[in-house]
């Protein structure tokens, strides 16, 4: 039996479009129920949620007081420790190591034999900071 090709591609057409229609109710059916299953999911949680907070208000709470803790007072010692550094006989001071010496109405001169006072120490060079190496090109 040999069929008209206008007829058959009528019939090819209208089964694309019933397949086209078909698929799309598929879709919106099944966001139409996962849509329902949400909302319903949600009314569930909102009643179970609404049942423990009137469950919880009925029942009295006790109030844990903690006690505050003080600071435990130590014995505390203060150590000081003083240390007099004299110099060593025979080095070189800095700044005068010889009395003052006056003038008196008799023309005579004399020197106190008490010792110079102690000169500042002079000050340390503190050694130069370590130089760290340049970046190589490899890095």
């Amino acid at each position: 039996m040999h069929r008209d090709t206008k007829s058959r591609d009528v019939t090819l057409n209208a089964l694309s479009v019933l397949t086209g229609g078909l698929t799309a109710a598929a879709f919106v059916g099944t966001g139409l129920v996962t849509g329902l299953a949400a909302d319903y999911t949600a009314q569930r949680a909102q009643v179970k949620a609404a049942s423990k907070a009137a469950a919880g208000a009925a029942v009295p709470v006790r109030s844990v007081v903690v006690p505050k803790l003080a600071p435990t007072p130590r014995p505390t010692r203060t150590v000081v420790t003083t240390r007099v550094v004299h110099a060593a006989p025979g080095v070189a001071q800095g700044g005068t190591t010889g009395g003052t010496s006056s003038s008196r109405s008799g023309g005579t001169s004399s020197a106190s034999g008490g010792p110079a006072a102690a000169p500042a120490p002079a000050p340390v060079a503190a050694p130069a900071p370590a130089v760290a190496p340049a970046p190589s090109a490899a890095s």
